[in-house]
């Protein structure tokens, strides 16, 4: 969970649990960074400013990285997760956004 935390700037990051759908919360720095956790894994939608986001799962537990790929906005929707388990996704920006 360190791992997870200390790869962005979790300092800067506020809630912006409208910003997903429903049963999942969010910690975002809009247009930057966005970290869902889904307490009973599956998949989300997410709002996002627009632009291109790299995404991945992260499996709390065990630590695992789930590359996922390219995200876009102004919405996108997560591919479920491996399992019903709880699941973390991060985007973060990779275009020149603010």
């Amino acid at each position: 969970m360190v791992d997870f935390f200390t790869s962005f700037e979790w300092w800067k990051v506020e809630p912006h649990d409208e910003s997903v759908s429903s049963g999942a919360f969010c910690l975002a720095e809009p247009g930057k960074v966005c970290a869902v956790y889904l307490p009973r894994g599956g998949k989300v939608s997410v709002k996002l400013e627009p632009g291109r986001y790299h995404a991945h799962w992260f499996q709390p537990r065990s630590g695992e990285i789930i590359d996922i790929g390219e995200a876009s906005g102004p919405e996108w929707t997560s591919p479920k997760s491996r399992d019903i388990d709880d699941w973390s996704l991060f985007l973060k920006r990779t275009d020149a956004g603010p």
